[in-house]
């Protein structure tokens, strides 16, 4: 019932305020400094200081931020745009944190995390979490710093990340701060060091290490982010950040080498540090009697397509034309072949007159880990020199697996990680033609499993992240000449 209630008022207070007077009038709640700039902001201030008084108003914000989207509307609704609608489009990379030394604070490695949600996190987020926990070895303090403004309740994530094998205790063995409402600094100490997850917390990273005694952040690049704009004003900024001071360390070999063969933000002649890791996969490679056993007992097949029409880099209008094209042309019958997307967003194919493919609910890690044994052909595509994690994923346990070349991320580079991938060209000939090997290749259920098992790509994070990369850290992070960087060390 209250719930039901802090949602229905968080709406009516959306639609009432915009974000900017919600903002202020909710900081003056806590703050009897901040000035109100409109009537409407003191209004607002009215209703949340009511909702304070009777104890709602965690629960409102809590309602209001669980309804904002991640992304922000690319137009305002009364197209006026000003400061607070701007920043937002730019992920308020010219709105940042403030941020203070403390001396009181132990050296912190700050691993900056940006907005997420359990609905649709990806590969991405599991690699910064796993990161995050790797970085205990260095014997430095880490920290988990939320930065954007998002609805995070710790408790509620307590309990969602615990179907997420890895990760269970994260929020019980780092140190959390949720700095998104940014009614106080982040705090730091003079030898803290930052991690850049993302592009636009690169900026934060580099404002905080302007204040440290380390020159250079930690920069984990897992992908080339300004491919995910067109040439605005987004991609400008998100290139820029590859000219700051940072080490490198890139979350496969071909991307690292995509950036150092295009010399991106001058890593090769500016001499940047670097190296690599292949974030773990989430295979599930059955004992080989139960494998052939089950897919022999199938009674139709099952391909399935990474559908993401609602990102661009994963060029769903050609994986659908290349699906409705192979069975257009026979290379698949629907009696016998089921066809089922899963991803993010609505997106269903009409394959053939009358026969749609079917769409996979969005799943826990858990669920995904289950779900990944039991399809025969995979078709992933994704416009990036980073191999993406569902070939990984679905190659390891047994699938063939047809997937697109991107510059770094060659056929012999692909076929080397495992021997289930078929690479083709990102054109529709090449990818149906693919299609009609993977069909012909699925049927030898021998040749999956040995290419599954044979795989050369990490299905752990112990495979993943090793002593190679404490040393890389170890190297990199300025330490007081008092204190040695040790084992690991528990959170502050």
């Amino acid at each position: 019932m209250r719930r039901r209630l802090t949602t229905a008022l968080a709406g009516a207070g959306s639609r009432l305020f915009g974000h900017q007077e919600l903002k202020q009038s909710y900081h003056k709640v806590f703050d009897p400094h901040v000035q109100l700039q409109s009537y409407k902001s003191r209004f607002a201030y009215l209703c949340l200081s009511a909702a304070h008084r009777f104890g709602l108003l965690a629960d409102l914000q809590s309602s209001y931020l669980a309804g904002l989207p991640l992304v922000p509307a690319i137009a305002p609704p009364n197209h006026i745009y000003d400061r607070d609608f701007l920043n937002l489009r730019l992920n308020r990379v010219y709105d940042l944190p403030e941020v203070k030394i403390d001396e009181r604070r132990p050296q912190t490695i700050n691993v900056l995390v940006p907005a997420f949600d359990f609905k649709s996190i990806s590969a991405g987020f599991f690699g910064v979490f796993q990161m995050a926990l790797f970085l205990r070895k260095t014997g430095v303090n880490v920290r988990l710093v939320m930065f954007d403004n998002f609805y995070f309740n710790i408790s509620e994530f307590r309990e969602k990340v615990l179907k997420y094998p890895g990760m269970e205790n994260i929020f019980d063995e780092l140190e959390v701060e949720y700095i998104g409402e940014r009614r106080s600094p982040l705090c730091i100490s003079k030898y803290d060091c930052a991690v850049a997850t993302v592009w636009y917390s690169a900026y934060f990273a580099e404002k905080i290490q302007s204040l440290t005694e380390n020159d250079r952040f930690i920069y984990l690049i897992q992908d080339y982010e300004s491919l995910f704009y067109p040439a605005n004003s987004l991609h400008a900024i998100a290139d820029r950040t590859y000219e700051m001071d940072y080490h490198a360390i890139f979350s496969s070999e071909s991307l690292m080498n995509f950036f150092i063969e295009n010399d991106i933000g001058g890593i090769r002649h500016r001499g940047i540090s670097h190296t690599f890791f292949n974030n773990a996969c989430s295979a599930n490679l059955l004992p080989k009697e139960l494998f052939i056993q089950r897919n022999r007992a199938k009674k139709k097949k099952k391909i399935v397509f990474y559908s993401r029409p609602v990102v661009d880099r994963n060029m769903f209008e050609l994986t659908a034309l290349a699906l409705s094209t192979a069975f257009r042309s026979g290379i698949f019958d629907p009696d016998e072949w089921d066809c089922v997307g899963m991803g993010l967003g609505e997106g269903v194919v009409e394959l053939l007159p009358g026969v749609r493919s079917l769409s996979l609910p969005r799943m826990d890690l858990s669920t995904y880990i289950e779900e990944v044994a039991s399809f025969d052909i995979c078709l992933t595509l994704m416009a990036s020199p980073h191999p993406s994690m569902i070939p990984m994923d679905l190659a390891g346990s047994g699938c063939v697996v047809v997937t697109n070349t991107f510059k770094t991320k060659t056929e012999g580079y692909l076929q080397s990680l495992n021997g289930n991938i078929i690479p083709a060209a990102p054109g529709l000939n090449e990818i149906v033609s693919a299609l009609e090997l993977a069909k012909s290749r699925s049927q030898d259920l021998e040749a999956r499993f040995r290419f599954a098992k044979a795989m050369k790509y990490p299905r752990s994070w112990d495979q993943s992240l090793t002593a190679r990369h404490v040393n890389f850290f170890k190297q990199r992070i300025r330490v007081p000449a008092n204190q040695k960087l040790g084992g690991e060390r528990k959170p502050a």
